[in-house]
């Protein structure tokens, strides 16, 4: 079977949850025998790229054994990061398809790549999407009008009119309606989580949305064993991109407004120079905060192992999060904002702590509270350890085996279609 992976970025260029999703489904379909390609957006240099296609260029190229076709447009479009329509690129996606001839599309993103997802539909080509954030709702994407407040949903277009007036109404449910039809004419929908299922469904009723959750690999994990006595110097860390709608300026200003010095913070991860930079400058000459790289898959095991609490303080809703399954996997316990598919994992006192979206004073009282009595960490990883099975990317790539097999099997390539 040939199965064509589309994604709005990739590595090397971006390391993003969704990026890892699409790597290790592709990795997994190869293993099961499968042919795979990943057909994603570039932000390269131009020089970089190999073939010219006019108003489009692109290059192929192997990523830890897959193969993957990045394309990039000569002039980019001012609506590239929430359009889901550009007549540029019909004629390229469809040559591409043609040539590939892939038997199933799995949509990892549609950003960028919205019109591979229109050519197959006309092509006879079945896709799934995995829904892996709001883009299909908010042009946004994370369903935050101004970055510090949260809407639910477009509502048909009201809500965006009256909190993201630079958009256009008429832009706005023109969008909606192209992201209705990729959404009901998918062979399939599926959701890491309950939540964002649910969030879909309020604007568009009928989806019938599958949940499979996301698998992490567990080859480098090891198990955190630290047992508290109750006088323990507690290290709190983060991990993952640093990007506003991640709260990390919200957690380093709450967490310099501790006055303990038997406390530390480590940051792992990476994002945009001048983002990051301001980051240090908020931390300033604070010696318990410390910054570090990125992490890879072969180090994991030694980051949890230094870490006594995760914190993940999003100021978006979370459809699913990497980095808190790998803690919970690593037995260590979290605290959480309390929103979205965070707090369908995290239960308050149980295998970690919640707090209110932004509420500094309560994110200080949760890490206060574990300052002040290390030992309420060891009921929670008990729990962690008894309760919580956190799934393997073997058994997420199983699933979608399956339904790709069965769509393949049932799909008629002959139907009729509307035009789009």
């Amino acid at each position: 079977m040939k199965i064509i992976y589309l994604i709005h970025q990739f590595y090397p260029e971006f390391r993003t949850g969704t990026e890892k999703f699409v790597l290790n489904s592709a990795h997994m379909a190869q293993i099961f025998g499968n042919k795979v390609k990943i057909i994603t957006y570039s932000f390269a240099e131009d020089k970089t790229f190999e073939n010219d296609h006019g108003k489009i260029l692109s290059k192929e190229f192997m990523y830890e054994s897959v193969p993957v076709l990045a394309f990039k447009y000569k002039q980019q479009p001012d609506d590239l990061h929430f359009a889901l329509e550009n007549p540029n690129l019909v004629h390229f996606a469809q040559k591409v398809l043609e040539k590939e001839s892939p038997d199933i599309i799995h949509v990892g993103h549609p950003m960028r790549v919205h019109e591979f997802i229109r050519i197959a539909y006309q092509m006879g080509i079945p896709y799934i999407i995995t829904l892996t954030d709001f883009f299909l709702l908010c042009p946004k994407f994370i369903l935050s009008p101004d970055g510090k407040n949260l809407c639910t949903g477009p509502k048909n277009g009201s809500a965006c009119s009256l909190l993201c007036s630079e958009f256009d109404i008429e832009f706005i449910k023109t969008r909606l309606g192209h992201a209705k039809r990729i959404l009901n004419r998918s062979a399939a929908l599926i959701g890491p989580s309950q939540f964002i299922g649910q969030m879909y469904r309020t604007e568009v009723s009928n989806l019938n949305i599958r949940v499979i959750n996301h698998g992490i690999k567990h080859k480098y994990l090891r198990k955190n064993t630290t047992h508290y006595s109750g006088s323990e110097h507690i290290v709190f860390g983060y991990a993952g991109t640093l990007i506003h709608h991640k709260g990390i300026e919200f957690l380093l200003r709450s967490f310099r407004e501790i006055q303990n010095d038997n406390i530390e913070l480590i940051i792992y991860g990476s994002g945009e120079e001048n983002y990051v930079k301001m980051l240090k400058e908020i931390v300033d000459k604070d010696q318990r905060i410390t910054f570090y790289n990125e992490y890879s898959s072969e180090e994991i095991g030694d980051v949890f192992e230094k870490m006594d609490v995760l914190i993940i303080p999003s100021l978006w809703y979370e459809t699913y999060c990497f980095v808190l399954h790998e803690s919970l996997a690593s037995n260590v316990p979290v605290i959480v904002t309390n929103l979205g598919g965070l707090a369908e994992k995290v239960k308050d006192g149980f295998n970690g702590f919640t707090f209110p979206m932004g509420n500094s004073e309560a994110l200080r009282k949760k890490i206060n509270m574990i300052v002040e009595d290390p030992t309420i960490l060891n009921d929670l990883k008990e729990n962690i350890r008894k309760f919580m099975i956190i799934p393997k990317i073997e058994q997420e790539a199983y699933e979608y085996l399956r339904l790709y097999l069965r769509i393949k099997n049932q799909w008629n390539k002959n139907f009729s279609f509307s035009s789009y």
